[in-house]
């Protein structure tokens, strides 16, 4: 499938009117923004999805990037997804990559709403660390997740 035909259907699929802003577009699932973007290069063929999980909590920030990596770890907490901080800004973000040839409307809307369930997953999660802060000795990951973690 290609980016516009995938936009197309998309669009046909839930009745809206969806707009390719240059090779990305952000839908709305579930109350979490998802953007969708094309990368891989000038041949464009792997499909972004990824979603700002919110600023994480200074004083809890050892603790929750533990809580991330172990989460990462084959794929255990985080639906097929992976977590990553933003350097510029020290915000989480929940990116997954899928090939566009191996993807139709029926399993992107699957894909793409399991994806809003892992991010509002992970924004609470991030909320909850930022609520309990006030120290972060390091060694808290477990009291940040508390095994909530999202199956694959």
């Amino acid at each position: 499938m290609t980016f516009s035909k995938l936009i197309e259907e998309l669009g046909n699929r839930l009745g809206a009117d969806i707009e390719d802003a240059g090779g990305a577009f952000a839908l709305e699932i579930d109350g979490e923004t998802v953007v969708l973007q094309l990368a891989g290069g000038m041949s464009g063929d792997i499909l972004v999805a990824r979603a700002d999980l919110g600023e994480m909590p200074v004083e809890r920030r050892t603790a929750l990037a533990t809580s991330a990596l172990e989460a990462n770890y084959l794929y255990q907490g985080t639906g097929g997804a992976t977590l990553a901080v933003n350097p510029s800004d020290g915000h989480l973000h929940l990116h997954r990559y899928d090939w566009l040839d191996r993807i139709d409307v029926d399993r992107s809307i699957e894909i793409f709403s399991r994806f809003a369930d892992t991010a509002a997953t992970w924004r609470r999660l991030v909320f909850e660390a930022a609520e309990a802060a006030p120290a972060d000795n390091g060694n808290a990951a477990s009291d940040i997740t508390q095994g909530r973690f999202i199956p694959v």
